[in-house]
């Protein structure tokens, strides 16, 4: 099943032409190493991207895992999502720009209590991603990253730090 949802979620990739001028892009490449989220319960949550381009279209294609830090014996949540999602880029001035995306995604929400039997739940949510990069150099940007996915098990917010190398 999961590898189905997979196929489906890049499925409209194949269909572009690779020829130079009319073919996918590859833009950029994040990773936001460190992140906070709030969802049911909280903790640190780990994310990447892979930006592309079609004509004048941007896409996205992310994962975002994130497990709940127990420190006090509450219940053990952790969450993994992958996304493809369709934005628009913003530049603000020469060294600060502005990337927005919404799309559909594939997410896992597992919640593990002592008292209970595993319980595991997997649904599509709607990704929400906004980026603010401030570029460090030619390649190179640093900024807060805000994300949302919205979802009828458990709605996911993280927010962190990302790292993004732009070709």
């Amino acid at each position: 099943m999961k590898k189905c949802i997979v196929i489906l979620l890049l499925l409209p990739l194949l269909g572009f032409s690779q020829t130079k001028d009319e073919g996918v892009k590859f833009e950029s490449i994040s990773l936001n190493p460190l992140s906070i989220y709030i969802g049911g319960s909280g903790g640190l949550s780990l994310s990447g991207d892979i930006g592309l381009s079609y004509k004048e279209n941007n896409f996205l294609v992310s994962a975002q895992f994130g497990e709940e830090l127990n420190l006090f014996g509450s219940e053990d949540d952790s969450f993994a999502e992958l996304s493809l999602s369709w934005g628009k880029k913003s530049e603000l001035t020469s060294w600060l720009q502005w990337e927005g995306f919404v799309g559909l995604s594939y997410f896992n929400y597992k919640r593990k209590n002592f008292n209970a039997p595993d319980d595991r739940s997997i649904t599509v949510g709607v990704p929400i991603m906004t980026k603010l990069k401030l570029m460090i150099g030619n390649f190179f940007s640093i900024g807060p990253q805000l994300r949302v996915n919205l979802n009828a098990v458990q709605s996911v917010m993280s927010g962190g730090l990302s790292f993004q190398v732009d070709f």
